[in-house]
């Protein structure tokens, strides 16, 4: 089978298009036909279908592409790590963060990594996403490093603690227990809470589980992603709801309360997270190093939760 042709398929298919692909190629337009010919004659069963002037992929170069698109992307991942793997100071490093973090950790992170003139050369892609989405983009290959929360079941992760974060109680500014500097977990249970969506990690099991000695727990008034759009409806007062969230920098925006929690437990941990199975180049295992590093420093200088 040649390669050359599953790539011009691979083109072909995405453009559906003889003169576009043919052009995005930099090859005449009867050698793309001639390879796609060729790869159907190989198959036996025909990979596009007349559609007006243009083409269109049949259900057999459909199946095909799901296919060819993957094993490119694997190779193009190969690639890229083999470039990397032949320096430390330079490379490409694929990180992903939660939302909440990058209003100042990863921020501060990354300016203090890149103040080392010795970084220069490394180059950090950002992406943002919850931590389900970024274990599935670990084990992938699709990203290198996650700062995230734990999940359980996951033995080809490897998760390291790094932040600590204290969990707060918020609610309205005229909410029954605004007034309060510190609250129970018992005096909580009267009001509906707020709580997180599955795909958030583990953070909704460490809030349950202050509630474990209560006997009983607040009703559940709905499920949300984040902290901003938790912090967005409980500012309204709506059915005075309540939530357990981190204490974040971001909170002072809207016109909430924030209530300790009498709870020795009331924290959750925020990880590094690395496959445990796939290789690791050196810039990412120099940056992954540095973050430990960086998280150790800052939590013996202050605590998590205030400004940097």
């Amino acid at each position: 089978m040649n390669l050359n042709n599953l790539y011009y398929f691979n083109v072909m298919a995405e453009y559906q298009h003889y003169t576009k692909a043919a052009e995005f190629l930099c090859i005449t337009q009867p050698s793309l036909s001639h390879a796609i010919s060729s790869l159907e004659k190989e198959f036996g069963v025909p990979l596009f279908e007349r559609d007006g002037r243009n083409v269109k992929l049949s259900k057999y170069g459909l199946l095909l592409q799901s296919y060819v698109s993957n094993g490119f992307c694997e190779i193009e991942n190969g690639n890229r790590l083999l470039k990397q793997f032949s320096k430390k100071d330079a490379g490409i490093i694929d990180l992903s963060f939660l939302f909440v973090l990058g209003y100042q950790f990863v921020p501060r992170l990354i300016k203090n990594f890149y103040d080392n003139d010795r970084h220069k050369n490394i180059t950090i892609h950002f992406n943002q996403c919850n931590t389900q989405t970024s274990i599935r983009n670990l084990k992938s290959g699709m990203i290198d490093l996650s700062l995230c929360t734990y999940m359980p079941q996951e033995p080809e992760i490897d998760f390291v603690p790094v932040l600590k974060q204290e969990l707060i109680c918020i609610t309205s500014a005229d909410h029954p227990l605004s007034s309060q500097a510190s609250a129970s977990m018992e005096d909580l249970i009267p009001y509906p809470i707020v709580k997180y969506i599955d795909t958030a990690g583990e953070i909704q099991n460490v809030i349950d589980g202050l509630f474990s000695e209560c006997g009983s727990a607040p009703k559940t008034h709905c499920q949300l992603a984040e902290e901003v759009t938790m912090a967005g409806l409980i500012s309204t007062g709506h059915n005075n709801c309540i939530a357990i969230v981190p204490d974040l920098e971001i909170l002072r925006n809207y016109n909430i309360r924030k209530i300790k929690l009498d709870h020795p437990k009331a924290y959750r941990n925020i990880y590094l997270a690395i496959s445990k199975k796939r290789p690791v180049a050196p810039c990412v295992r120099l940056f992954y190093d540095f973050a430990l590093e960086y998280a150790s420093t800052l939590q013996e200088g202050k605590h998590l939760s205030d400004p940097l």
